[in-house]
């Protein structure tokens, strides 16, 4: 199993660094990084030789643009001209491009495996937790969506699909989760079961023991399907009273698709948190699921915090 920490190659994540060696530091006992690409890294902190996993950048809402539904996704950004510059063009292919262009990077950077959610949500969707589109549809496209996009590559990197609480793989329902390992062409392939976001789609957890025995009530449920598990994403939120709150009485909407964001980004950061999971029993979880990739996934204010967490999470695996 190798182990790794999340990063990004933003300013804001990179200027916590003096140099390389006081993030090769931050890895010690480490295999090293699960990259998301975000920016320039005019310094070269991060060299392709400390990347062993690399976490793909996509639209988290992508449906309707994918189906050409204009009249939904023009409402999501209030016009067509703010659609195309984040989906970067006016059709479909854009999201195909897109998707290669990630795989592109993936193979430069000599990733052995990547990572993709498999979920849509517009913002006030996500944050009501009523949606448009049912799992069995998101996940189809998306298959098609892959099958477009990538390679029939067999020396290409691992591609993991990830967990969400929103519709698409949710890891709660084992016929979803079969119709996304039947439907996925590309010749590697496996999940990236994220815990904190399989906690999220059961607000009622009350403790991290709780979580625990929720993630092995998956487990036993998807039985043989465990074995498409190949890495972990591992952290918590116990947040349900706050998604329980904003679903029961949501903000209004503001008037332009960047309030509607900060918005979004506002309630995100207060469920999403990727805290240490550190109850009794997550060694053995992890034990059980045996992934060959297992990524510590923190959110941090800073690097002292960071390491924090990562020691945190260490002491509960020794």
């Amino acid at each position: 199993m190798k182990k790794q920490i999340n990063m990004t190659d933003s300013r804001d994540d990179l200027d916590r660094f003096a140099s390389r060696k006081e993030l090769e530091a931050l890895l010690e006992g480490f295999d090293g990084i699960e990259l998301m690409h975000l920016e320039d890294d005019p310094r070269n902190l991060i060299p392709s030789e400390l990347v062993v996993g690399y976490h793909m950048s996509f639209p988290e809402y992508w449906m309707d643009f994918w189906r050409g539904d204009r009249k939904r996704y023009t409402a999501e950004y209030d016009t067509l001209e703010k659609a195309a510059a984040n989906y970067g063009g006016t059709g479909p292919e854009a999201l195909i491009r897109r998707l290669r262009r990630e795989y592109e990077n993936a193979r430069r950077c000599r990733a052995e495996y990547m990572v993709l959610h498999v979920s849509d949500a517009g913002a006030f969707e996500e944050i009501t937790g009523r949606y448009h589109y049912t799992d069995r549809e998101v996940i189809r496209e998306l298959c098609d969506l892959v099958g477009e996009a990538l390679p029939d590559d067999p020396e290409g990197p691992v591609l993991l699909l990830e967990n969400l609480w929103q519709p698409g793989l949710t890891f709660t329902d084992p016929e979803m989760t079969g119709l996304l390992m039947d439907g996925i062409r590309y010749p590697g392939k496996g999940i990236m079961l994220d815990t904190g976001h399989l906690l999220h789609t059961n607000p009622e957890l009350q403790s991290q023991e709780e979580g625990v025995a929720y993630i092995h009530q998956q487990l036993d449920k998807h039985g043989s399907l465990c074995r498409f598990i190949r890495g972990v994403h591992l952290h918590q939120s116990l947040t349900g009273n706050i998604m329980q709150q904003y679903a029961k009485s949501p903000p209004q909407p503001l008037p332009t698709w960047e309030e509607r964001m900060g918005q979004l980004f506002d309630y995100v950061f207060q469920v999403d948190l990727h805290r240490p999971f550190t109850a009794d029993g997550v060694k053995e979880l992890v034990e059980r699921i045996a992934p060959e990739y297992l990524t510590f996934e923190f959110i941090t204010r800073n690097l002292p915090e960071h390491r924090r967490f990562l020691e945190q999470q260490k002491r509960v695996l020794e």
